[in-house]
């Protein structure tokens, strides 16, 4: 018997699964954020050690006094893009709490596209884009060659997310108020869902202390339904951002070289809720351009994905 450890760390929250290899019993929990640069490098070790702590407890529930060691785990988080991200979350996660725990031998950190990769596709081809409160695209060919676009975080990408069609909303909103732009139902419904009463606290709650990339993205969600009764500012905004996602896509497809061979396109997000503004003009955009692109929406969860990983490390020499 071998207990195996996936774990899904978002902006949002992070999501750990724990396999026993035997039984195929999985046991899942959910914590908070767990990316340092959105919260913080003490508030995401927290995160990650009240979520695995609290698995290793419903594992000592059932197995009384056997040890608890996880043989094999990946961690995939997003904002994970670099050997310093790498080593930074080394430091995170194995702390005292929780080292004696995990097989460091056998653990992968890696960025949380691969995992929702994993998870999405099992072709020998395959691309994973991501827009959800932020954007990335990843994806594998036949030969093993890796491809990363996009995923800057805000302030140097992340075009085609919600954060960056919720910027554009709410430029429109100001530009609308000012009269540099045109008008927008755009302006009535974000203050209202937000509880304010002018554009001028808008203002102060864009500039409000510890406001979030989480708060500023949940406008997206209203862009969509202004969108969907005819507002053209909205119209345009989600076009213009499906058009960076396009473009995201395209550039990995022709590094990967599967300009011309079947492979799996995986969706991944909030954006993708968007059907008639965004998911089904990215969908058209993108199969008229590659004749053998399969698209799939991510049925499982990138914590699954993670315990694949985990899995097949746990098998390789």
């Amino acid at each position: 018997m071998a207990l195996v450890l996936g774990l899904d760390g978002g902006a949002t929250k992070t999501t750990a699964m724990v396999l026993d290899t035997s039984t195929k019993e999985i046991i899942e929990s959910v914590s908070g954020s767990s990316n340092y640069l959105d919260a913080g490098k003490e508030v995401a070790k927290k995160n990650i050690n009240k979520l695995i702590l609290s698995v290793i407890e419903k594992l000592k529930e059932s197995r009384c006094s056997e040890k608890i060691f996880f043989e094999s785990s990946c961690f995939g988080f997003s904002g994970c893009d670099q050997e310093n991200d790498i080593n930074l979350y080394k430091k995170i996660i194995f702390n005292s709490k929780l080292s004696n725990y995990i097989n460091q031998n056998k653990a992968i950190i890696c960025n949380d596209s691969k995992i929702g990769l994993a998870a999405g596709s099992d072709n020998k081809n395959r691309v994973m884009v991501i827009c959800g409160t932020g954007s990335n695209c990843y994806g594998i060919n036949e030969l093993g060659e890796e491809a990363r676009v996009n995923g800057w975080d805000y302030i140097l990408g992340d075009e085609g997310s919600a954060y960056s069609v919720a910027i554009k909303a709410l430029r429109a909103i100001m530009r609308a108020f000012d009269g540099r732009g045109d008008k927008t139902i755009l302006s009535d419904i974000v203050l209202k869902n937000l509880g304010l009463s002018s554009e001028l606290e808008l203002v102060n709650w864009v500039y409000k202390d510890k406001i979030s990339k989480n708060d500023i993205a949940m406008v997206a969600s209203f862009v969509c339904n202004t969108a969907n009764i005819g507002d053209q500012v909205s119209v345009k905004i989600l076009k213009e951002e499906c058009n960076e996602a396009a473009l995201t896509v395209s550039t990995a497809v022709d590094i990967l070289m599967l300009n011309d061979k079947d492979f799996d396109l995986v969706l991944v997000g909030s954006l993708f809720k968007c059907k008639k503004h965004f998911h089904n003009i990215l969908v058209n955009l993108l199969e008229s351009k590659f004749k053998k692109i399969n698209i799939k929406n991510l049925v499982k969860k990138p914590a699954k994905g993670a315990i694949k990983l985990a899995l097949e490390n746990l098998n390789s020499k």
